[in-house]
């Protein structure tokens, strides 16, 4: 009886050893959809893992502001995050350029598809290392739609838009169509929206538009794949190293089971909040057709040649796209 207990405490304390928690933050807030179900996502890895995988979920801010959390892992105070590249666009001009495809793309889930066929996943994971970190998966997320107090129904509606607008790729493509930026708040937009001082504002999907009370004032929707952002899961190069190759493998499951989670869970709350943003509201859902995609799509690329001329990761990232684009006879 002796030996096997001292077998067995050999073992747990063995086990303990090889166990590693990550310290992540997400890019929404604790009641978000997708942080509740990252943390259902951890709660699983546990469980599939045998505890040599722990996740502490933080919402955003609760460590660092959603734009030092890359910082915030290479400094220790972090082991990783869910959030955007675009966050990181002041570090890297690259991180703009792999996080936001813009008009490029149809749909999500043919942009979806360059990560898997076109060599994305491995030139996000290329990017990352340079900074010290693992690119586990890409996330799904919705398409962006822009809530307007005007139609907008072709590019050249545009042209004297005031605009809220966050900076960075879409910015610079709705400027290039006319559209006069304004920096404010998501708080401060929907007052302007009110007053007249803003003719519309680009922030999120649907119902996280409807969630800031966006559409209160503004009786249009504008579909214009004027943005389609990436969401990602990234973790220290350094603890996604100590990881055996059963506990890397059960991650990646994990986060791309979290992926389709959410393709269902957000799109089931994207169909709510049009219904409601329709029936309740009257709000008007405008969507370019291909003529008008495509006037957006060629403004990307003079969009890219900026952007892929900063440095060589933003380049290898641009000609990527045209390439995988040209596959599939976009381009």
């Amino acid at each position: 009886m002796k030996t096997i207990l001292t077998a067995a405490s050999a073992l747990a304390l063995a086990t303990a050893a090889q166990a590693e928690t990550f310290k992540m933050q997400t890019f929404l807030g604790a009641t978000a959809a997708t942080t509740t179900a990252f943390e259902e996502m951890a709660a699983d890895l546990a469980v599939a893992t045998d505890g040599a995988v722990e996740i502490q979920v933080f919402p955003s801010g609760a460590v660092v502001g959603p734009t030092d959390t890359l910082d915030a892992v290479r400094n220790g105070l972090l082991d990783g995050h869910y959030t955007g590249p675009t966050f990181f666009a002041g570090v890297d001009p690259a991180f703009a350029v792999l996080g936001d495809t813009l008009s490029a793309y149809p749909n999500t889930d043919v942009r979806d598809q360059w990560f898997v066929d076109g060599g994305g996943l491995e030139l996000g994971r290329a990017l990352y290392a340079k900074y010290d970190m693992h690119m586990i998966c890409v996330i799904h997320w919705p398409q962006e739609q822009i809530p307007s107090t005007v139609p907008i129904r072709t590019v050249d509606d545009f042209e004297g838009i005031k605009i809220r607008a966050p900076g960075g790729l879409p910015s610079d493509l709705l400027t290039r169509a006319g559209a006069s930026l304004v920096n404010l708040t998501p708080g401060d937009a929907i007052s302007a929206l009110e007053t007249g001082v803003l003719d519309a504002s680009d922030l999120a999907n649907v119902g996280l538009n409807m969630a800031f009370g966006m559409y209160q004032n503004a009786p249009y929707s504008i579909f214009a794949r004027h943005s389609m952002p990436v969401t990602d899961m990234s973790v220290s190069m350094s603890k996604w190293n100590a990881l055996s190759d059963e506990s890397k493998a059960a991650f990646e499951d994990a986060c791309n089971g979290l992926s389709d989670t959410l393709v269902e869970t957000l799109g089931a709350q994207e169909e709510a909040a049009i219904a409601e943003a329709k029936n309740d509201l009257g709000v008007e859902f405008i969507e370019f057709d291909e003529a008008q995609a495509e006037r957006f799509r060629e403004m990307l690329l003079e969009v890219w040649d900026d952007w892929g001329a900063r440095n060589g990761d933003a380049k290898a990232i641009v000609d990527s796209h045209k390439a995988y684009m040209t596959e599939l006879g976009i381009l």
